[in-house]
């Protein structure tokens, strides 16, 4: 069997071919290292508010007598409070978020009942007046106040944590309920331009992607 020597292997149409290609891959890693902003502080879209509309998708059970998972809609607007964010050395901001979701669990379909109101009945008996019926479809309104910790990372790609307090009335359809919990999101945004975002977030109660208008 005939080897191939190395001038055969290095033709000018093959070395033209791998020239062409390390110069593209520089060229490309040399790009994207320029948009990275992390270490450029205050290198990042300049606004006042963020507003966002958004869809919601909850795969888990929420707070109070609801089951199922749900699904919904819901708007957030946060204001820009610290510009120059806790870390000096990085590019990173705080803000102060306002959410309000609405969100509709389906339920599970197992329709069990609760009594939740005895009166008495002859002869001593208990009588129940009032049923709460579980497994049932359930509508649920949930209201956030957030500190939202920016991390612009690079032109395209900034990320964000979101701790703060969920306020909730859930079970609309019958008797209501209302309660406080700690929240914590983690989320990211795509710019199509350096002020219009498609945001994604995680989190309990519900995951979100919606659109950021950087204001």
């Amino acid at each position: 069997m005939q080897r191939a020597t190395t001038s055969q292997l290095l033709t000018p149409r093959r070395l033209a071919a791998a020239l062409s290609f390390a110069a593209l891959t520089i060229g490309w890693v040399e790009s994207g290292a320029a948009q990275m902003t992390i270490r450029r502080p205050g290198d990042r879209p300049d606004y006042k508010v963020e507003l966002e509309p958004h869809l919601l998708v909850a795969p888990f059970e929420p707070v109070g007598p609801g089951v199922g998972s749900g699904v919904g809609a819901g708007f957030r607007a946060t204001i820009d409070i610290v510009p120059d964010g806790f870390i000096s050395r990085i590019n990173d901001s705080v803000g102060l978020g306002f959410g309000l979701d609405a969100l509709h669990y389906g339920g599970n379909g197992d329709f069990r009942g609760e009594c939740t109101n005895f009166e008495r009945g002859p002869a001593g008996t208990q009588i129940c007046t009032e049923v709460d019926a579980y497994g049932d479809a359930t509508d649920y309104v949930f209201g956030e106040v957030v500190m939202q910790w920016n991390f612009w990372l690079h032109r395209r790609w900034s990320v964000f944590g979101e701790p703060g307090l969920s306020f909730y009335l859930g079970d609309l359809s019958h008797r209501g309920y209302f309660g406080v919990s700690p929240v914590l999101f983690a989320g990211g945004r795509f710019h199509f331009t350096e002020n219009v975002t498609l945001t994604m977030r995680l989190g309990y109660p519900a995951f979100s992607l919606g659109v950021s208008f950087l204001l």
